[in-house]
């Protein structure tokens, strides 16, 4: 404790210095320190009023007692031995054992004071009660004085104020401990704010190109994530860059094949035209004329079949309504001759993750199929259902069959085998949505004709 720092006697070495500034007495006690020097005594003064030795309430005390003579002959409250006019029950006593060896190094014990001689003061004073009912921190020197005997010098402080000092010092690291764990706290919300906000914003932007929302990742990143934001986006340079090179590759063959094939549609043309032309000629050339129109089909469905692209690919979310309104204006004109209406339920939200060549492909092919069919009315609606767009094109024509209306999913299905065409139309359509992990319905409308429903991811 604080209050028993620092006292102890001086060494043997200075003993001698001490002893010439004490000055013996015939009673074999010891006077007054303000014998010693100036220097000394106040130096002395200082200690004792630093450390509250001088408390008048006993808890800081300090003293010298003659073993022999079991008299206190110093006391720190004075700077002298008492005065025979105070009270020898203000001083605290204790069983202090006498037997304890002459030394320089100080003996520590926990005792309760002694009663005092005069023990009614117990019962009228509470403060002196309490008092000689605490215990308190002794600390004990001996020393040896050949002329005078044998003392020891005691200082003491109440566990009380201890206890008092240990509280507050509790306290102290208690607040001490918060404001680390405050501090803490402030430090991993920076490092978390600093380090991981954008770790978090580049997995929100690398979902945003997994949606369909963008097509690269274009935010300023630290330096620890430029290589794979670089890596990310030359993968999807690539891809774009592949897929365009395909596309072109798949123009120059259409462009390349559609040459000869005119050539030959022409030349049979002109055979057609020559009048002495034998009956035989005429029936090959109509048969050439039929697998040349079949070839052109072919070509033309295997195109559409290798620029559908597939599901594993990155596509940028494309909203539906325009694309619909386009058609709508085409197919109107397509069947000027015939009346009906052409209803478009789908609002602006409406977006589904499909190139927009193969979605101009998609409903060009089911609102050719209802215009063609229906009587008075083509509607198309959209809404959304978990996850997905479910599009439900409806018209009032003749319907669906009612046994097995999936094989016009199958190619070269027709329900009307009167009409023009190869049948292929329903089934580049179910490839197109296949692809991009879609699924397409034939229903009946509540027109009681045909629906087709679409459920595309978006």
């Amino acid at each position: 404790p604080p209050a028993l720092a620092g006292w102890q006697l001086p060494s043997a070495s200075s003993y001698a210095a001490l002893k010439a500034r004490t000055v013996g007495s015939p009673t074999g006690d010891l006077h007054p320190m303000s014998s010693c020097p100036c220097r000394a005594y106040t130096k002395a003064k200082k200690m004792i009023s630093d450390h509250d030795l001088d408390d008048v309430t006993q808890n800081h005390f300090a003293y010298v007692m003659n073993i022999e003579k079991a008299k206190i002959v110093w006391s720190a409250s004075t700077l002298s031995k008492p005065n025979a006019l105070v009270d020898e029950d203000y001083y605290l006593h204790f069983e202090v054992n006498k037997t304890l060896k002459t030394s320089f190094e100080p003996t520590f014990d926990q005792l309760k004071p002694l009663l005092p001689k005069d023990t009614r003061r117990l019962e009228d004073d509470p403060m002196a009660r309490q008092t000689y009912n605490q215990e308190y921190l002794l600390a004990i020197q001996s020393f040896f004085q050949p002329t005078h005997g044998t003392f020891q010098f005691i200082v003491g402080v109440s566990i009380a104020d201890i206890e008092k000092e240990m509280q507050d010092m509790r306290q102290k690291f208690a607040v001490l401990l918060f404001l680390s764990a405050v501090l803490v706290l402030i430090a991993q919300l920076a490092l978390s704010f600093w380090v991981v906000a954008p770790i978090k914003e580049f997995e929100n932007e690398v979902k945003a190109i997994e949606a369909g929302d963008r097509d690269s990742i274009h935010e300023h990143y630290p330096e620890e994530l430029l290589p794979v934001k670089n890596a990310l986006n030359g993968l999807l340079s690539y891809e774009k860059g592949q897929k365009q090179r395909y596309k072109d590759t798949l123009d120059d063959l259409a462009h390349s094949i559609k040459t000869p094939l005119t050539a030959m549609q022409n030349q049979l043309d002109q055979l057609r035209r020559e009048a002495n032309l034998d009956p035989s000629y005429k029936i090959a050339a109509t048969v050439f004329e039929t697998q040349i129109e079949r070839i052109r089909e072919i070509i033309g469905h295997q195109l559409r079949r290798a620029m559908v692209t597939n599901q594993g690919a990155m596509i940028l979310s494309q909203p539906v309504r325009p694309v619909l309104f386009r058609l709508r204006e085409t197919l109107q004109k397509v069947y000027r001759d015939k009346s009906f209406e052409i209803r478009i339920n789908v609002d602006e939200y409406a977006k589904c993750r499909m190139d927009a060549e193969d979605m101009m492909e998609l409903f060009g092919n089911l609102l050719n199929n209802a215009c063609r069919f229906c009587k008075d009315v083509v509607e198309i609606s959209a809404h959304h259902e978990d996850n997905l767009l479910v599009i439900d094109i409806d018209d009032d024509g003749m319907g669906f069959p009612l046994n097995n209306p999936a094989k016009l999913l199958q190619r070269g299905i027709r329900e009307d085998s009167k009409s023009d065409g190869q049948g292929i139309g329903m089934a580049v359509s179910t490839e197109i949505v296949s692809a991009i992990g879609g699924k397409i319905e034939l229903l009946v409308s509540p027109y009681v004709g045909a629906r087709v429903r679409l459920h595309l991811p978006v």
